[in-house]
C-alpha cells in the first residue's frame, strides 16, 4: 500500500470511527436524558443532568449537521447514526431534524434502506 492510499484509508477509517463514536455518545446521552425525565422515580430526578443531556445531544445534531462526511459512501459511522437516531426519535427525545435540513434529508433517505425498514422500533419495551 502507498503512503498516499493509506493516508487515504485512514482518513476514511478516522471519519467512520468518529461517526460511529458520534453515535454511541447520542445513545449514551440519549439514555441519560430518559432516565432523568421518564424512568428515575420523580423526586430523585435532577433537572440540570437533564438540561445537560438535552445539551449534548442538540450540540451533537449540530456537529454532524456541519460534518462533510456525512455525504461519504455508507460505512459503519453512517449506520451507527441512523440507528441512533431512530431511537432517540422512537423515545420522542429532543428532535433533531428541525433546523437542520441537511441531517433531515440525510436521515429520512436512510429510513427508506431495506435495513432500517426491517429493524423499526415498534411498541412498548423496557429499558
Amino acid at each position: 500500500m502507498t503512503s498516499m492510499m493509506r493516508t487515504r484509508f485512514c482518513g476514511a477509517r478516522r471519519a467512520a470511527l468518529r461517526l460511529q463514536a458520534l453515535a454511541h455518545g447520542l445513545c449514551d446521552a440519549g439514555i441519560a436524558l430518559r432516565w432523568e425525565t421518564e424512568r428515575r422515580p420523580e423526586p430523585l430526578r435532577y433537572k440540570p443532568i437533564a438540561d445537560g443531556m438535552t445539551i449534548k445531544l442538540i450540540e451533537s445534531c449540530d456537529f454532524v449537521e456541519r460534518d462533510p462526511g456525512l455525504d461519504d459512501p455508507i460505512h459503519i459511522g453512517h449506520i451507527a447514526l441512523a440507528t441512533a437516531l431512530a431511537w432517540l426519535e422512537f423515545r420522542r427525545l429532543p428532535e433533531f431534524c428541525q433546523g437542520r435540513p441537511r441531517l433531515s434529508h440525510w436521515y429520512r433517505a436512510f429510513l427508506q434502506r431495506p435495513s432500517m425498514q426491517k429493524t423499526d422500533y415498534a411498541g412498548e419495551t423496557h429499558d
